[in-house]
Formats: C-alpha cells, sequence, structure tokens
C-alpha cells in the first residue's frame, strides 16, 4: 500500500495532515453535541479531544494515511475532519467525514470524501473503501450515496451497529 504525504486540494478546501494546533479548532466540534451524537460521542473534556488528536497523529504516522484537517482555502479556518483509516484495527480501511455544525450544508464532506476516494483508490491502491454510518444518520448516509458508495448491509463498530456502505476500485 502506499502513502500520501501530499497536501490533496479540492475547489474550495485544503486537505492536510492534522498538528497538535489544530487541538482548539478540533475540540469546538467534537464537544458540539450535534455532531457528538453521530460519531461516537460529545467530547467534554479537552483531554478526550487530545487522544482522538493523538490516535489521527499516530494513524498517519503507522499507515501514511488517515483523517486530515479540512481547511477553506479562501479562509484557512479548519471546518472538519475528513480521510481514511483502519476501521476497527482493518482489514477494511473506512472514510469518515466530520464538518463543523456552522459549515454544514455547503457539500464540503462530499467534496473532501470524493478527493480522498480518489486518493484512496488511486495513490494508496485500495480496492475496496468502506463508510459505516449509524442507520438514523440521513445526512451522511445521503453524502455515502453521492459519492458512489452503496449500501453493503450492516456492521458493528464504534459499539453500535451501523450501515455499511463500500465502493471499489473504478466503481
Amino acid at each position: 500500500m502506499g502513502e500520501i504525504k501530499a497536501t490533496i486540494l479540492t475547489a474550495r478546501l485544503r486537505l492536510r495532515p492534522f498538528v497538535e494546533d489544530d487541538l482548539d479548532d478540533l475540540h469546538r466540534f467534537w464537544s458540539d453535541p450535534d455532531i457528538g451524537q453521530w460519531v461516537g460521542g460529545v467530547h467534554e473534556r479537552l483531554s478526550e479531544s487530545v487522544s482522538e488528536l493523538d490516535g489521527h497523529l499516530r494513524h498517519q504516522a503507522e499507515h501514511g494515511f488517515g483523517v486530515w484537517a479540512a481547511e477553506e482555502r479562501s479562509t484557512g479556518r479548519l471546518v472538519g475532519e475528513v480521510g481514511l483509516q483502519h476501521l476497527d484495527g482493518g482489514p477494511d480501511v473506512e472514510i469518515g467525514w466530520v464538518v463543523a455544525r456552522d459549515a454544514w450544508g455547503r457539500g464540503y464532506a462530499t467534496e473532501a470524501a470524493g478527493a480522498w476516494l480518489e486518493a484512496g483508490f488511486s495513490d494508496l491502491g485500495l480496492e475496496r473503501i468502506v463508510a459505516v454510518v449509524l442507520p438514523a444518520n440521513v445526512r451522511s448516509r445521503a453524502i455515502a450515496t453521492r459519492l458512489g458508495m452503496t449500501e453493503a448491509g450492516t456492521r458493528e463498530a464504534y459499539g453500535a451497529e451501523h450501515v455499511l456502505f463500500e465502493k471499489r476500485a473504478g466503481g
């Protein structure tokens, strides 16, 4: 499997590996109850966000890819996190997205995740990428569908039953 070292640019976003200085911005949206309900819980303490950021940094260092910061190119403002990671230790690689509530409805998750799918298939040589979405998360289910992912049943992940989506190389 390859690795992704360079920044990924989309029409409106710059996708880049996280740095420790991103912690305050990340904690801002990880502590938002409207986001936390869909991603395993609200980070009530900064230490929870420190642990999450450390996990992202570790995954990037170990595997050459990971969940990255999504910044608006026009402002440099961090608006979310999008990227690839091993799902529950693998072997599946999942795509995931979290967008700050004040940036919802702008198509950022679809734009960034589409760029990551392309990089996963071309740069990393993946044959299949999955997404796991809580059944009630209508917005994320719609994003997965817009990305050309298809429902492939259900899967237990992160302590809950999720709808499993998949996309295959060339598909």
